[in-house]
């Protein structure tokens, strides 16, 4: 299917995740007729039906009357009664991913950002590079950067590029870029060299003329394509003031100054990916770090809150590399000390990381877990966050146990002094504790 084939009547089931509102607003501005229903109702419901877009809360085979054509994600299962609906009345039903791909091969420019992760704060990075630089582009961001996920324009796609369940693959960029490929998402991948394989085969898919930008490290997943290592470009040390970095980028014999507002060294690689596209688009360097230094972060990717003299850091970090990067962070602008809340994500991944989802803590003072978001999984047995605390304190590191957001906001109420950092971490639902501090 091309993008001219979408019929004019579209339902999305699910539409209030952040990867489906997107289409549908895009679809919404193409002037196709969409609605979408959901569960529950979300601030994100709330802003397609402002929109214009007919959004129905909890989902009813009538919902689809009149769809052409359903889009779900695979967090939708087949037992859904719109599904069933739709292959009863024989509509055309896509996942997610597909749509996209549809969506985003169809603009002639196209830059799909990857990586285990990172990828939608550099996705963000080159939004906000092109909107500086005066480029009509779209874009497609796996969160919320400055109030939308989601930008309308033409010629220029980006557009984050996700790894789970392989999805990624339908995306056929002129532009592709790769922070890292780590081990995650132990339900669809069995072992880090599978993760590595699919890395690889979705920068195969760059377009023949196209580029590959990633760091050195990741040389052998583009080989035999033209690569941009953009870690190389980095001159001298990273400098840090109150954790947020500012350091020099060197591009043969000129040098461009970028001292970022959003804080961890990590986001210097962030933002030299960035500036390796905009060195592709030809854009004038000097606004692509202007660009960089009035970044604003996205939302709950190290989002600071201040409570009562306290500084409270919400953070999407759910692998225990991102967690220990936040920690590492924290650690280094606290003039008290780190406490960390911990909401692990998924069952699947809780197992695959045991041990490091108590070491990625070391540099904190305490860490409190809380129950395991399941999101699309059911329980494993043996697998929670009981045993989880009780091997972090084998360890030696100082961990207790919260069983729901109430116990952990005590805690927190509790314990927390003037001068600490609190980490509220996970990829769940944890944010909704901000209500209770």
């Amino acid at each position: 299917m091309k993008l001219q084939d979408i019929p004019a009547r579209v339902h999305f089931v699910g539409v209030g995740g952040i990867g489906m509102s997107a289409l549908a607003q895009y679809l919404h501005k193409c002037g196709r007729i969409v609605s979408g229903s959901d569960r529950v109702q979300s601030e994100q419901t709330k802003a397609l039906a402002n929109m214009g877009i007919r959004v129905y809360t909890g989902h009813n085979k009538y919902n689809v009357d009149g769809a052409e054509l359903v889009v779900h994600t695979s967090a939708v299962h087949s037992d859904n009664v719109e599904l069933q609906e739709a292959e009863k009345r024989r509509i055309p039903v896509i996942l997610r991913e597909q749509l996209l791909g549809i969506v985003f091969n169809s603009f002639s420019t196209r830059i799909a950002v990857c990586g285990t992760h990172g990828k939608t704060t550099v996705t963000a990075m080159i939004h906000n590079m092109l909107q500086r630089c005066g480029v009509s582009h779209s874009a497609f961001i796996g969160g919320l950067y400055c109030g939308n996920n989601f930008y309308f324009g033409n010629n220029v796609a980006v557009a984050e590029a996700c790894e789970y369940n392989r999805s990624f693959l339908n995306l056929k960029p002129t532009i592709t870029v790769c922070t890292n490929a780590e081990y995650d998402h132990p339900d669809c991948y069995e072992s880090e060299v599978a993760v590595k394989q699919a890395f690889k085969r979705f920068i195969a898919n760059t377009s023949s003329s196209g580029v590959a930008v990633l760091p050195h490290s990741l040389a052998k997943l583009a080989k035999g394509r033209r690569c941009v290592f953009y870690d190389t470009a980095l001159s001298g040390e990273i400098s840090v003031d109150q954790g947020k970095p500012y350091f020099t980028a060197s591009y043969g014999k000129r040098l461009v100054n970028v001292r970022l507002s959003v804080a961890g060294k990590h986001n210097v690689f962030n933002a030299l990916a960035a500036l390796a596209v905009g060195r592709e688009l030809k854009l004038p360097l000097e606004l692509c770090a202007m660009s960089l230094n009035d970044f604003k972060g996205v939302e709950r990717r190290w989002t600071e809150k201040n409570v009562g003299g306290i500084k409270v850091v919400f953070d999407y970090a759910h692998h225990p590399t991102e967690i220990a990067c936040s920690v590492s962070t924290a650690y280094s602008i606290a003039k008290g000390r780190v406490l960390c809340v911990f909401q692990p994500h998924t069952y699947s991944r809780t197992k695959a990381f045991f041990k490091q989802f108590a070491l990625c803590f070391a540099q904190a003072n305490e860490v409190a877990y809380l129950p395991i978001y399941s999101a699309r999984e059911k329980p494993i047995r043996g697998v929670d966050s009981q045993k989880l605390t009780h091997i972090a304190q084998r360890r030696k590191i100082n961990a207790k146990y919260c069983p729901n957001f109430n116990a952990a906001a005590k805690w927190i109420k509790q314990t927390a002094k003037a001068g600490d950092v609190v980490l509220v971490l996970g990829a769940g639902d944890v944010v909704e504790m901000a209500k209770l501090l």
